[in-house]
């Protein structure tokens, strides 16, 4: 009998996740105080797109264990994917008041300032995420962004340019350089 190949619509990675939520599940039913236990399945739904269940579970981690930073983030990652900005930017938040060297924190919660029209405090953001590591494309393109909605296009042409190299997709930015861009003219 031969094994069974990889499915090309990768059915047998979610199979493969769906097992580990049902195994987890389990762990959590027999000890239902077992943070770690409610971090990974929360982990593993955000990897199914399930963010209500993601959310819950890390409501949870949050609850056991106060001071995890990551449960934070993550919960905040499961907001984004809900376009629930403002309790992303407060997990976000808390993640950085836990860790402050939480690059990705910093990252996220720019994107969702500037999703929320505070491309100020984005810029903050994204500067402290550059500080603490000069090569996350997001980064450099969420500041290319917010300097072209604020007026600063010299800037803002060397951020979408330093994005690109380090490979964020140049039609992509360019697209949203254009939406800032109209989003100044019309305030």
């Amino acid at each position: 009998m031969q094994n069974p190949q990889p499915q090309p619509d990768g059915s047998n990675e979610i199979a493969r996740l769906q097992s580990a939520v049902e195994e987890l599940s389990v762990t959590i039913e027999n000890n239902p105080d077992d943070a770690d236990a409610y971090y990974s399945r929360g982990v593993i739904y955000g990897q199914l797109v399930e963010p209500l269940a993601a959310i819950r579970d890390f409501d949870q981690v949050v609850r056991l264990d106060p001071k995890n930073a990551e449960a934070y983030y993550n919960r905040g990652l499961a907001y984004i994917h809900l376009k629930e900005h403002l309790p992303a930017v407060e997990d976000f938040t808390q993640a950085i008041q836990l860790n402050p060297d939480h690059v990705d924190a910093y990252n996220n919660r720019a994107a969702s300032l500037w999703d929320l029209g505070r491309p100020q405090q984005a810029l903050k953001d994204v500067d402290q995420a550059i500080k603490l590591n000069d090569q996350i494309p997001s980064a450099y393109a969420i500041r290319a962004l917010a300097n072209t909605y604020l007026g600063d296009d010299d800037t803002a042409k060397a951020d979408a340019e330093k994005a690109s190299q380090l490979g964020f997709d140049g039609d992509l930015l360019r697209h949203f350089i254009r939406q800032a861009e109209r989003q100044r003219k019309s305030t």
